[in-house]
């Protein structure tokens, strides 16, 4: 995958409901983003052909790095199952956008969309020059990507799922099917969830940046709910930790807006769940790539000298 420096690599970044997309260069210097509906009620090979469409219109002329969220069979690129996106359930991804692109099948990289954002901020994010990082991204789950001396740890293709380390064995239900995970606790899902069931003045569905601008503003219960649900991420954290001996997580997602605030509940609950009072010593990053994230890493597997 060699090229020019003014070659542009080019990342798709699918999500449940629409598609990021953008190019840069080698160096890192982005040159287009873009956002498109990929139609997904109208089938699989439509949304494929609307990811080819735009890939040209960027500029993808030798390589294409694509992140998709679910259960990925990463040698091959095929989608074993993608929960928010039924239709690409059984999908033979990279197979299917390498003869649509025209390109040879190892120019299509295909990645689990968390990981290909833990790829995005540890390169020229959040994360940057870390060599060992979870990226947690707290949304309406709890994902992560593992990197591991400055590479992209995936296992057998499921590594880094803290969102599904089980903090309370008799907590509520998982969608994976399990009880207690940590997505059903530090979720901004579950945050709603917990605010409401509190009577919270701030517990509206939607109001988790009026809940974090509450408890900044003094003591009272929406800081002592943040903390609580801040010290249920750091238990799930913990085992992560007493494992590989991690210091340093980077924080995205739509919730990852208040971890000022869930900053002290971290440290305290990873503490609880870790030993060698490691929670004070903890480097406690924000993502700074955004909703960009996820294209900027899948794009990077294509990029000449990126290692990965």
């Amino acid at each position: 995958m060699k090229g020019t420096s003014d070659e542009r690599w080019v990342g798709i970044d699918i999500g449940g409901t629409t598609i990021k997309a953008g190019a840069m260069r080698g160096d890192g210097t982005v040159i287009e983003e873009s956002t498109i509906e990929p139609g997904y009620a109208k089938g699989a090979a439509h949304a494929m052909d609307e990811i080819v469409r735009e890939a040209r219109r960027l500029g993808a002329t030798r390589a294409l790095g694509v992140g998709v969220p679910g259960q990925l069979r990463r040698a091959d690129g095929f989608v074993v199952d993608s929960p928010n996106i039924p239709s690409f359930r059984a999908l033979p991804l990279r197979e299917e956008l390498a003869k649509r692109m025209g390109f040879a099948l190892e120019n299509v990289v295909v990645e689990n969309d968390a990981n290909a954002a833990a790829l995005g901020e540890q390169w020229l994010g959040g994360a940057r020059g870390s060599h060992d990082v979870l990226m947690v991204t707290l949304g309406t789950g709890i994902g992560g990507g593992l990197i591991l001396g400055g590479r992209l740890y995936a296992g057998a293709g499921m590594a880094g799922e803290v969102g599904h380390v089980v903090v309370d064995p008799n907590g509520l239900a998982c969608g994976c099917g399990g009880r207690g995970c940590v997505e059903t606790l530090a979720s901004a899902t579950a945050a709603r969830r917990r605010a409401i069931a509190v009577n919270l003045p701030a517990s509206a569905p939607g109001d988790l940046k009026l809940l974090a601008a509450r408890a900044r503003a003094g003591e009272g219960a929406e800081r002592q709910l943040l903390f609580e649900i801040g010290r249920d991420l750091g238990r799930g954290l913990g085992p992560v930790i007493c494992l590989l001996d991690l210091e340093t997580f980077v924080f995205g997602g739509g919730f990852s807006g208040a971890l000022d605030t869930l900053e002290a509940g971290i440290r305290v609950g990873a503490d609880e769940r870790s030993y060698g009072g490691r929670g004070a010593k903890l480097r406690l990053l924000s993502a700074r790539l955004g909703p960009s994230a996820g294209w900027i890493g899948a794009a990077r597997p294509t990029v000449p000298g990126q290692r990965i």
